[in-house]
């Protein structure tokens, strides 16, 4: 099966490896020619949370940048009736731009399947894709990149990629159920379904009960899910999201939400930060939050259900993003033109990994080729993005 993966970051990487593991001929589209180089170099690895060597990997796969390595793909022989699957794994912000650069891949009967998350983002591919060649659905797995092909993450508990289809019949449900087949040969969990839209809006739960929130409060899920005030303000979000739901005709019960499908992705994603997260705090970028929080607000209008936690949650995380360059920065005046924030780097701690360097918005560090430091204190704007995100705890910001 010639299997395509359109916006390969985290979640597609591992999609990617556990397919080629399975014995599919796998094709990796990623952003940027540096990630390709990176990961034709040293392939994809998998390491379980908590583990210190990878349980999958390393696997060689072929990859692609950009829009001219999908051309480039498309020309090639093999390619000549179109990929047998196209997975979309961009983040919904990406969805209209990938959609229409995939259109050299499509062959008539090619499949094209959303595991994004969030509502919204089959809508937009409608506009490209025939619905008769649609699927969609949830992956139930949490992954963070450490380097370009490097993972680590964790399998939840019972199926772990839910798949169903837009249109209705047996060839859908046959081609649905060879794409869990693959997926499965690699040891990922897959089910094909026709009750997708349940699946989809119980992912949406656990992505409203935990994603933006963490961001705004910048913590993990399992030192934010301590807090009562937090829990509290997630559970009015997820009760809100059930109300939506219902009205749409898919019930869902809060309870047994509560009680089981909320712990079992708490208990393998809970030591890290939510996407929405990392994108909030360290790669400053354009969230998915209108596909997530926004998505129930912009929902509960049409379906005349009252959403007005998830509503303020979403704007206030649009204000956020909207404003980044200006967060934590001080007057000019206040400072007498000195350093604000005094910046340490222990050097006995520092593995110069780099990320300091990587998520810093201001470029106070520099590497030295075997450590890191702060070249440039004067420019730190206290956002704290390195100190979340040093392995080792070297970074010392202070007033």
């Amino acid at each position: 099966m010639r299997i395509v993966i359109a916006g390969a970051g985290a979640m597609g990487q591992m999609l990617g490896l556990f397919l080629q593991k399975g014995g599919s001929d796998v094709f990796l589209v990623v952003r940027r020619a540096e990630v390709k180089d990176k990961i034709e170099k040293t392939g994809l690895s998998f390491t379980k949370y908590g583990e210190d060597k990878p349980s999958e990997g390393p696997l060689n796969v072929k990859v692609y940048a950009g829009e001219e390595g999908i051309r480039s793909l498309a020309s090639e022989k093999e390619m000549s009736r179109g990929a047998d699957v196209v997975f979309v794994m961009t983040k919904g912000t990406d969805t209209e731009r990938i959609a229409g650069e995939i259109k050299p891949l499509l062959g008539r009967d090619t499949a094209v399947v959303s595991l994004q998350n969030g509502l919204g983002n089959v809508d937009i591919i409608r506009k490209y894709v025939s619905e008769d060649n649609i699927f969609y659905g949830c992956m139930n797995l949490s992954c963070t990149v450490s380097e370009p092909g490097v993972l680590s993450g964790s399998l939840f508990d019972g199926v772990n990629v839910y798949i169903g289809s837009c249109t209705r019949g047996r060839r859908q449900e046959k081609t649905g159920r060879s794409i869990a087949e693959a997926l499965s040969k690699g040891g990922l969990s897959a089910e094909y379904t026709d009750d997708i839209d349940r699946e989809v809006w119980l992912k949406l739960l656990v992505n409203i009960a935990v994603n933006a929130t963490c961001g705004l409060v910048r913590l993990r899920g399992g030192e934010a899910g301590t807090d009562p005030d937090f829990i509290s303000v997630s559970v009015d979000m997820v009760k809100e999201a059930i109300a939506v739901a219902a009205k749409m005709g898919v019930n869902i019960d809060f309870g047994s939400f509560m009680s089981e499908t909320l712990p079992r992705a708490s208990k393998t994603s809970g030591a890290h930060y939510p996407s929405m997260a990392q994108d909030m705090m360290m790669r400053r970028v354009r969230t998915e939050i209108d596909f997530i929080n926004g998505a129930v607000a912009r929902l509960g209008e049409k379906m005349g259900v009252p959403t007005p936690v998830n509503s303020t949650v979403a704007r206030l995380v649009r204000a956020y993003q909207n404003n980044y360059l200006k967060q934590y920065y001080p007057k000019a005046s206040s400072s007498g033109g000195k350093p604000v924030f005094d910046v340490t780097v222990e050097p006995k701690y520092c593995k110069n990994c780099l990320y300091c360097v990587k998520y810093c918005p201001a470029k106070v560090f520099e590497s030295t080729g075997r450590v890191v430091e702060a070249m440039n204190p004067s420019s730190c704007v206290g956002c704290m993005n390195c100190v979340a995100v040093c392995p080792e705890g070297a970074i010392t910001i202070s007033k």
